[in-house]
């Protein structure tokens, strides 16, 4: 059944395929004896990498069956960082299945070095199709982003030692939160001149900030008078003034050949204390 035939089904008829039998995603046992067989493959593959992503949705038997010991495997093995990056189940789906997936992602947080969750039921979207396209989104976004950090060359002094220190140092949680923003400078520091609105709620001001890294990207043929006029109004009043002193703030600059000039992305990422 092609992408098509499945948006156009109700949502009733879209719960009834692979309720049952291989593949359906609902035996964890059988997914996790299956994923011993191939974790010999999976250590050939991540072996003598300095980072391991993992991306799962919680709430299916295959998903919950294989990344424990997908993330066992890169402690034993001792991958520098480990990333995970969850989508939770909609409640829509059951509070059952949904409590589940949080009691597992509790048991597995101590595996990972970074954790980035996608929550389902905080995406303001109408139709099963716009959720998960939505989701998509995220942890595309997310992913892309982080990583670029330690694949891309840095314009100025920051490279994946600053990334272990965002993550391992300084605050107690192990969760990260992420937006990006792309625009002029106008449209940046009208949006930067609140900047908790972009931060989950948990953060009740921007004192709960304990970590952060601001990832700029541009396109260096960007005027220079340009690029300093960003960085003292957006990156500098707009952002790292508004920290207090014991907030751990880390910056990189990349270049974006595809990017227009006097334009800029900035991607945050976030740690609450």
């Amino acid at each position: 059944m092609n992408r098509k035939e499945m948006e156009e089904l109700s949502l009733p008829h879209k719960y009834l395929i692979g309720a049952d039998g291989l593949g359906s995603g609902k035996n964890r046992s059988l997914a996790e004896s299956e994923c011993q067989k191939i974790l010999p493959s999976l250590e050939k593959i991540i072996t003598d990498k300095i980072l391991s992503c993992f991306i799962v949705c919680l709430g299916g038997g295959t998903g919950e069956g294989c990344i424990r010991g997908f993330l066992q495997k890169s402690v034993d093995i001792q991958i520098k960082v480990k990333l995970l990056v969850v989508t939770l189940p909609h409640s829509s789906e059951g509070l059952e299945k949904r409590e589940k997936a949080l009691l597992l992602l509790d048991e597995i947080e101590k595996l990972a070095d970074g954790i980035f969750v996608v929550d389902y039921d905080g995406l303001p979207c109408s139709t099963i199709s716009d959720l998960y396209n939505e989701a998509d989104r995220k942890v595309m976004g997310f992913v892309g982003s982080f990583i670029n950090m330690i694949v891309k060359h840095s314009l100025i002094c920051f490279d994946f030692n600053d990334v272990r220190s965002f993550l391992r140092y300084y605050s107690d949680t192990k969760f990260i939160d992420y937006f990006t923003l792309s625009g002029n400078i106008n449209y940046l520091d009208a949006e930067l001149s609140d900047l908790q609105k972009y931060l989950p709620t948990k953060y009740h001001t921007l004192d709960d900030i304990s970590n952060l890294i601001v990832a700029i990207h541009y396109n260096r043929e960007t005027n220079d008078d340009i690029v300093r006029k960003f960085l003292d109004r957006i990156v500098s009043d707009g952002i790292m003034k508004k920290q207090t002193k014991d907030t751990q703030i880390k910056w990189t600059m990349i270049h974006d050949p595809d990017m227009e000039k006097n334009i800029f992305r900035i991607d945050i990422f976030t740690k609450c204390n």
